[in-house]
């Protein structure tokens, strides 16, 4: 069990403290609003866990009174293993936190939830840096489990392990940006998708609703499932390594992509299909068996369900 102080109980405070509560980390909520005001925040999120059938009724009021809801930051710093920063979006507040922080407790680890200040920013003429980094998640915090972990240069790998160790006791998937990039690794491709989609409407290539119909029934399915890149691995024969000398000269003329930098991709493939779980499949065809049963499951249950069982379990 991992002791974790959350500093802000907006929704992405509490909706990060209800995955640790609800996988048996202990948790304190600090913030300057009243308690009654924190617990509700909190009520709020777990109430939403219930309706999507992610907890039991009785679950939620004994996960709510675990947590435990403070103002006084030196009372409940000794003995926590990480802060989750989830404080509103501006560098000098999120700063005058840790210089607080760090000034009860120098080894505290710090995780800020920003979604668009770098590391180094955060770690700008802080007392410990090297104990400061970036845990960005995905709204909704209490669902989607992605969360982009990017240290910069001030953190070790250690600490990067530490944290990756505190998300997945959370139940979220923690991922590392090896670099300091405009949106990180998920925003930064959105981004470029938003556009391109922004573009076909603009042009009159599709309307809003086909587009959205487009990726639901098709390529959505795929990526939520296998992940683009090894999606798009077993859409060829042969796979990235046969990809190139098949599709290099549509590949130029169409996307402006050098063929060559397909090869890039080969090794990273065949490591994320040996490191997948036996029971996802580890071979192109056990992997390809697992895509096809989920998206059956999908499409049955999800998409064309009829069934007053299956309506009841979305509404």
């Amino acid at each position: 069990m991992y002791h974790l102080l959350f500093a802000g109980s907006g929704l992405i405070g509490c909706g990060l403290a209800a995955n640790a509560l609800s996988h048996h980390q202990d948790v304190t909520l600090y913030d300057i609003r009243d308690a009654d005001e924190v617990k509700d925040n909190l009520k709020d999120v777990i109430n939403k866990l219930v309706v999507a059938g992610v907890i039991e009724e009785e679950e939620s009021h004994v996960l709510l009174e675990k947590a435990h809801i403070t103002h006084n930051l030196e009372a409940v710093l000794e003995g926590k293993d990480a802060v989750l920063e989830c404080l509103p979006e501006r560098l000098d507040i999120k700063q005058e936190f840790y210089i607080h922080a760090q000034s009860i407790e120098p080894d505290i680890l710090i995780f800020s939830s920003t979604s668009a200040l770098f590391p180094s920013k955060l770690q700008k003429d802080m007392p410990h840096p090297e104990h400061i980094l970036v845990g960005h998640p995905f709204h909704p915090s209490y669902m989607i489990p992605l969360i982009e972990i990017v240290g910069g240069e001030a953190v070790s790998e250690e600490t990067i392990d530490k944290a990756k160790a505190i998300y997945t006791a959370m139940g979220k998937k923690p991922i590392v940006c090896q670099k300091e990039v405009n949106g990180y690794i998920v925003q930064r491709a959105n981004w470029a998708m938003f556009k391109s989609l922004l573009s076909a409407v603009e042009d009159g290539v599709a309307s809003v609703e086909d587009i959205d119909t487009a990726f639901t029934y098709g390529p959505g399915m795929r990526a939520a499932i296998l992940g683009q890149l090894l999606a798009l691995d077993l859409g060829a024969k042969g796979g990235y390594g046969a990809m190139a000398q098949k599709y290099g000269d549509s590949l130029k003329s169409a996307m402006g992509i050098d063929p060559s930098l397909l090869e890039d991709l080969v090794e990273g493939i065949a490591l994320e299909k040996a490191h997948r779980p036996r029971e996802l499949g580890q071979t192109n065809e056990e992997i390809e068996a697992f895509r096809d049963k989920a998206i059956a499951i999908f499409l049955k249950d999800i998409l064309h369900g009829s069934s007053a069982l299956c309506v009841g379990r979305l509404l």
